[in-house]
């Protein structure tokens, strides 16, 4: 699009923005008005309810003393029809007394202990029925039994009679009854005559609260629902009531005292609530089944019980309104909008023109032309920006000759690779290296290039450097020839907007330094080799001398005396010993790493020095820190024979007997399990710890020094390490350190 039709569009949507701001405005105050207008009619309309169903609780309360007055009429005339002794009163004479009276049921209770027991009665429910957690309907029928005129906070009294309010039956919580207890001394019992859902409901239908929200929805169109909200029981925990092993929910505990919740929304707990609390109107708007609605939480104090109404309105109704101005808006806005438009483009077109002349040199720059200029003879902002566009030009061909050069002419292997890990482009070093074309490169997952038995290694990497970590690992490639050669290769994130957008990988071929690393450790090891043949011959010469002296004073002497013979096997046995842990070092060994549990081989090592240890007094106690040690890569035999090491010097250590504590710890920070081995031997001078580990350097009387250098050189092809701490005459201890199979 050019920029003429952008200014143009520019302008329009100026005008656009101001004329849509002016409607918003217009929209959102109609609309609070109009929302506030309701509410108004809301309050209004719930001052009428709230008067309404005032009078009607008044009027619900007169039917339920007529009621009560009626049952106790019913409980006279049952009396006068009954036996005055309970045992003689039957449960089928109560059934049939019960329809002749028009009531529901008669219980009749007697005083058993601290008890009231309904022993009779034409409900089988109520039969054995205790009235021990009735609470003031307990009370009531105490002070009937004393002859004492009832006066408990709640329900109708009249003279030997007090009836209950309507409330939910304990021996059935599906229904509401209305009671009647009537007692004159005349009978051993208390006459409960009573009515239940049938004739309650009956009355509340005409009456009640239900009925006039039913007429008020009636008559309000924009009214969907009414709600007699509870505010000390909706929207938390139950509150129930247990008696006679029944659990239920007296009518002052409901959630809701009339109405329903269809228009139901998770915030109307918290607003009625806050509508209770506040003594305040609270309103907002919500979504319901995709529907808007209004809602309203009104507080209402002059009840029975204090409610909070909720009226649910249809937001449709202002909607209309709102669409009508809305729309009216809108036409003017249009033709106001077209004319800014024609207006526009004409100003644009005088604008553009040395625009066009800086886009035509821009577009040369993208191509690749650095060298194209701009020459422009104004002095006004275009002007600076074609002199900027121009130094822009000068510097981008500097810095692309820069990088060209960078890439072409690196020493290393050079890739980029997408985020499928794709190669998208390589440098002339790579290309010599592989034996490939950038052509025949390009597209080629880097994977293919990597032997197959390192493909998840590499693939591993891949995925580190795209979640932004640095990486450096070696690898097998295969060349166009099929030769494989080894690559040292660095991948780091190409990062754009703080976004990995692609890999970059250098790469140098290591195949020469690593024949020419194992060429030097041949050397080291002949070298070591050479050390280690001097100094047997060393340790050799000694015994050798001995020998000879021996042979010769045996030559010389007549009659040889045995411990000369003893003296002369004692010393060919150490140069037997000499030479064996000679060759162990100097040969080559087969190294076979597998995963072994390091605890059980330490047990099997136990078992082999124990014997040993128990003919010196010495115990050895194996201390694990966790029931979970981790497994770890080792070859078992080699790590055998370090703790037997150990282990032989800790026991030779200690000629007194004593404990040696062998403890394994799990270091998860550094990913290594650590075998700690103490003993409460004689101890090694300070001095001479630094030395440990020397060929031939022993602090025993008949040691070669051979034994402690093998285990370092194991524990060192284990890739772990060993410590050796001591003090005289306190003892030693040794920490051998080695990765677990995980790290």
């Amino acid at each position: 699009m050019s920029i003429k039709r952008k200014l143009a569009i520019f302008f329009a949507l100026i005008v656009s923005s101001i004329l849509i701001a002016n409607n918003a405005l217009f929209y959102y105050t109609t609309r609070g008005m109009l929302i506030n207008d309701q509410r108004q009619q809301m309050e209004g309309l719930s001052r009428e309810i709230g008067i309404a169903i005032e009078h009607s609780e008044q009027g619900s309360q007169y039917v339920e003393d007529l009621l009560g007055e009626r049952l106790r009429s019913a409980a006279i005339a049952a009396q006068a029809s009954l036996d005055p002794d309970i045992d003689n009163v039957t449960n089928e004479q109560l059934v049939n007394l019960s329809r002749q009276l028009g009531i529901s049921h008669i219980t009749l209770f007697k005083k058993v202990g601290d008890d009231i027991v309904g022993l009779k009665s034409s409900d089988p429910k109520e039969i054995n029925l205790s009235t021990m957690d009735w609470g003031v309907y307990k009370d009531a029928m105490e002070q009937l039994l004393r002859g004492e005129e009832v006066h408990v906070p709640e329900g109708q009294a009249l003279p030997h009679y007090w009836a209950g309010p309507i409330d939910v039956a304990s021996a059935d919580p599906t229904q509401i009854d209305k009671w009647g207890y009537y007692y004159d001394g005349t009978t051993n019992y208390i006459i409960d005559p009573y009515v239940s859902d049938s004739y309650i409901r009956q009355y509340e239908s005409l009456t009640g609260a239900q009925s006039i929200v039913d007429r008020t929805l009636q008559d309000n169109a924009s009214v969907l629902e009414l709600t007699g909200f509870n505010p000390l029981a909706f929207g938390k925990k139950p509150i129930l009531t247990k008696i006679n092993d029944a659990e239920y929910i007296q009518l002052q505990n409901r959630p809701l005292f009339f109405g329903s919740t269809s228009y139901e929304d998770p915030r109307d707990a918290a607003k009625v609530a806050e509508a209770d609390s506040s003594g305040k109107i609270v309103t907002y708007q919500t979504t319901v089944r995709d529907k808007i609605v209004l809602k309203y939480y009104i507080p209402i104090s002059q009840a029975k019980y204090p409610y909070v109404l909720g009226l649910v309105t249809d937001y449709d109704v202002i909607q209309q309104v709102l669409n009508q101005q809305l729309w009216r808006n809108a036409m003017i806005s249009l033709v106001a909008l077209a004319a800014v438009f024609v207006l526009g483009y004409v100003i644009a077109g005088l604008t553009v023109r040395p625009v066009q002349k800086i886009l035509l040199k821009v577009n040369d720059m993208a191509r690749g032309n650095f060298e194209a200029r701009i020459h422009l003879r104004t002095k006004d902002e275009l002007g600076q920006l074609a002199d900027r566009v121009n130094s822009m030009s000068k510097n981008l061909q500097v810095y692309t000759e820069q990088l060209r050069s960078l890439y072409e002419h690196n020493p290393s292997a050079l890739f980029s690779l997408n985020l499928a890990g794709e190669v998208l482009s390589v440098n002339p070093v790579a290309e010599s290296i592989l034996g490939y074309s950038s052509e025949e490169l390009r597209g080629r997952p880097f994977g293919d290039l990597v032997v197959p038995e390192e493909r998840e290694k590499a693939q591993y990497h891949f995925k580190q450097s795209v979640d932004g970590h640095f990486q450096s690992f070696e690898m097998h490639l295969v060349r166009q020839d099929g030769e494989v050669f080894e690559l040292g290769v660095r991948h780091f994130p190409i990062m754009v907007a703080d976004e990995t957008v692609g890999i970059y990988s250098i790469g140098k071929d290591i195949t020469e330094s690593r024949r020419t690393e194992e060429l030097m450790r041949k050397s080291d090891k002949l070298s070591v080799v050479g050390q280690l043949a001097a100094g047997v011959a060393h340790e050799i010469r000694n015994p050798l001398t001995a020998i000879k002296g021996f042979v010769q004073l045996i030559r010389d002497t007549r009659g040889a005396k045995p411990e000369y013979f003893n003296i002369m096997l004692s010393e060919l046995d150490r140069i037997e010993l000499i030479i064996n842990e000679f060759l162990v070092l100097a040969k080559p060994q087969a190294v076979n790493f597998q995963e072994k549990n390091l605890v059980t081989l330490l047990q099997s090592i136990i078992a082999l020095v124990e014997t040993q240890a128990i003919l010196n007094n010495i115990q050895i106690v194996l201390l694990l820190s966790e029931s979970d040690i981790p497994l770890i890569d080792c070859e078992e035999n080699q790590l055998k024979q370090v703790f037997i090491n150990i282990l032989k010097n800790s026991i030779e250590a200690m000629p007194s007997g004593g404990v040696i504590h062998i403890t394994v710890d799990h270091l998860a920070a550094t990913g290594q399990v650590r075998v700690r081995v103490v003993d409460e031997g004689q101890g090694i001078p300070e001095e001479r710890l630094s030395k440990l580990g020397e060929p031939f350097y022993t602090t025993k009387e008949k040691g070669t020094g051979l034994g402690l250098m093998i285990s370092y050189k194991i524990i060192s092809e284990h890739k772990g390490k060993m410590i050796v701490r001591s003090r005289v005459n306190e003892g030693t201890t040794v920490d051998v350190y080695l990765p677990t199979h995980t790290s």
